[in-house]
């Protein structure tokens, strides 16, 4: 929510996403945070396995069902919002058996998962279902809302891989390309760190020039102007000049602004042909 990476895993691609979640979320419980977790994910992780995995590590779920996720318990349905049994049958729990065998005897003692399902109709027509351990006082337009926070985090992966052209490692051993990858995340908190107060600053700004939207930096930009002054901020050895060219960075960053308007839902479509843009400036 404050756009930051607390923990982030790469890997081969034979590891599958739902076992580097599973990473993430115990690096998080690690952090000590005190306040409960809410673990929200797009389609691709709805798993009976991973659903147990959630319950007993006593992490809040919230997941985006495809169409052919749990079809007969669906179609079972009483109600748009229900409660519904996953019975743990044999044919699921095979190729639980094969990978985490611990959690197959687990499961087959336990025999089923209770869950709720939401199902909503977007606007442009397709059904957003959701799976979540979270009780009926959350209503189903509230589901909907925390999962559209989702995307904020999508933003981000495209902000590394297109914006600061993470894919463009130094070399394709994984010893160049860990360190790379890590640099790369931390040299994006510290512009997210820089921008944050920037976009403090611009809503301030806007709402005394009565803006009819609020504002915040541009993004692109930002990363430009950062690339141009964080090394000789770094290498200045006087603390107060370091404050000053910071704050003159912060300054810079506050003249480029955007509005933020709410812009209607439409249906996502995939171009594979336009993924590299011509009209996508590199700005680091």
């Amino acid at each position: 929510m404050n756009d930051f990476y607390l923990d982030i895993e790469i890997e081969h691609i034979s590891v599958r996403e739902n076992e580097l979640a599973k990473r993430n979320l115990k690096h998080l419980k690690e952090m000590g945070m005190r306040q409960p977790v809410l673990a929200v994910f797009d389609r691709g992780y709805p798993s009976i396995e991973f659903i147990d995995f959630l319950e007993t590590e006593g992490i809040h779920y919230l997941i985006r069902l495809s169409s052919n996720d749990y079809k007969a318990e669906r179609k079972q349905m009483q109600s748009e919002d229900d409660n519904v049994i996953l019975k743990h049958a044999c044919a699921r729990l095979q190729k639980i058996r094969k990978k985490h065998l611990k959690r197959y005897e687990h499961m087959k003692t336990k025999g089923k998962t209770a869950v709720r399902i939401s199902r909503t109709t977007l606007p442009f027509g397709k059904e957003l279902a959701l799976v979540t351990d979270l009780r009926d006082t959350v209503t189903t337009k509230e589901l909907t809302d925390l999962y559209y926070q989702r995307w904020e985090m999508e933003k981000r992966y495209h902000t590394l891989k297109n914006k600061r052209k993470f894919e463009s490692v130094t070399g394709k051993a994984s010893v160049s390309v860990y360190p790379d990858f890590w640099a790369q995340v931390f040299a994006y908190n510290m512009v997210q760190d820089v921008r944050n107060s920037a976009d403090e600053a611009a809503v301030v700004t806007g709402r005394e020039k009565g803006s009819k939207y609020p504002l915040h930096t541009n993004e692109n930009m930002a990363i430009g102007l950062f690339k141009e002054a964080m090394l000789k901020i770094l290498l200045e050895p006087e603390e107060k000049k370091r404050l000053k060219k910071l704050e003159e960075l912060q300054e810079e960053m506050e003249r480029y602004v955007l509005p933020i308007r709410k812009l209607p839902g439409k249906e996502r479509r995939k171009n594979i042909s336009h993924k590299y843009k011509n009209n996508q400036k590199n700005r680091f």
